[in-house]
């Protein structure tokens, strides 16, 4: 990790408080209470997140914006290729979302967003995505500022973190950014929700 990239992008360094972290990550979990009525098992936030939007690259170094994706029902998540817990068991768990929904799965696409641009470039998120083995997934990557632009438009808290003696990695949250086909965030799910209810709901957002 450059930790010049964290010192610019982060406020934070070696001896930033693990506690501040922590108290910074619950602020997208929060969210999935910010709206009191249910839409289906997974909580609403209608009327409380902006409209998708961004320009970034793909994995297959194509400038893609969230317009090249409009008709599907995306799933939004901030995760990097060299997590080594938290997002290979997060994608795993949307690979089996996806293959719950069966046919409908062409109708919906999975962003998969880095946080470590500087690690994560089209080659490498390709790399990594192709053993989860889902076609409707790409890779996401950007310049620092562009990946803070949207992590922070979206109220999505990471923070860099570097143990005493070990590697440093990123701190984030588990949280799925669901967007309808007009590109409006509809729903924010996390790994207390169930994988069939996930896809029940995204089934309600397909348009019949």
């Amino acid at each position: 990790m450059n930790k010049n990239f964290v010192n610019k992008n982060f406020g934070g360094g070696p001896n930033f408080s693990r506690r501040r972290i922590a108290a910074g990550l619950v602020i997208v979990l929060a969210m999935s209470a910010c709206d009191s009525t249910e839409q289906g098992h997974v909580k609403g936030v209608t009327g409380h997140l902006p409209d998708l939007s961004f320009s970034l690259t793909s994995d297959k170094g194509q400038l893609v914006t969230a317009k090249t994706y409009e008709g599907k029902v995306l799933l939004m998540y901030f995760g990097f290729t060299h997590c080594r817990e938290e997002c290979p068991i997060s994608m795993a768990r949307l690979t089996r979302v996806m293959h719950l929904l069966g046919e409908d799965a062409d109708r919906a696409h999975i962003l998969f967003v880095t946080v470590d641009p500087r690690r994560d470039g089209p080659r490498e998120l390709r790399r990594y995505l192709a053993q989860f083995d889902l076609e409707q997934t790409t890779g996401l990557t950007g310049t620092p500022d562009e990946i803070g632009g949207l992590a922070k438009r979206y109220r999505n808290a990471f923070r860099p973190y570097f143990p005493p003696g070990g590697d440093g990695g990123i701190m984030h949250g588990d949280a799925v950014y669901i967007f309808d086909t007009q590109g409006r965030a509809r729903l924010l799910a996390t790994s207390a929700d169930p994988e069939e209810a996930l896809a029940e709901d995204l089934r309600d957002l397909l348009p019949s």
